[in-house]
């Protein structure tokens, strides 16, 4: 019996059963495929020219700098969302698991970590006030 090396790539796929000329020959239609997939929306797409010029106004960069800014302010918004949304799950689920911590005669950890639980789940709900502050600053600056 001959022992073959084959990668793990290959074992998983199963290509060691297939032998090598009709691997390439799929690989060659999957090629064809992929080509005539890109190639026919470029070829029956209209060309877009520039048919007028356009001055940029002087305050664009201005505009430009705000609509920045106010992207920036907002791309955290669905990270602080969650993190609103998760703040009383895992707070309870801490201090549960901290009341554990009483029955075993640790009440000084126990004490600890109630306390932590609650001042982080008082600061994450505080955190869209505390983002809304900071943006009412910096746009008065």
């Amino acid at each position: 019996m001959k022992t073959q090396i084959i990668s793990i790539r290959e074992f998983m796929l199963s290509e060691y059963k297939i032998e090598k000329k009709k691997r390439k020959k799929d690989l060659s239609r999957i090629a064809k495929r992929v080509g005539i997939s890109t190639v026919l929306p470029l070829a029956f797409s209209k060309p877009s020219l520039a048919t007028s010029v356009d001055a940029v106004p002087v305050g664009a960069t201005q505009y430009i700098g705000e609509k920045s800014l106010e992207i920036l302010a907002h791309a955290l918004d669905p990270l602080v969302e969650l993190m609103v949304a998760l703040a009383f799950p895992v707070c309870s689920v801490i201090i549960v698991g901290s009341c554990f911590f009483f029955m075993l005669g640790k009440s000084e950890r126990a004490w600890s970590g109630i306390q932590n639980a609650g001042l982080g789940y008082v600061l994450i709900q505080i955190l869209p006030l505390l983002l809304n502050v900071l943006k009412a600053v910096g746009d008065a600056i």
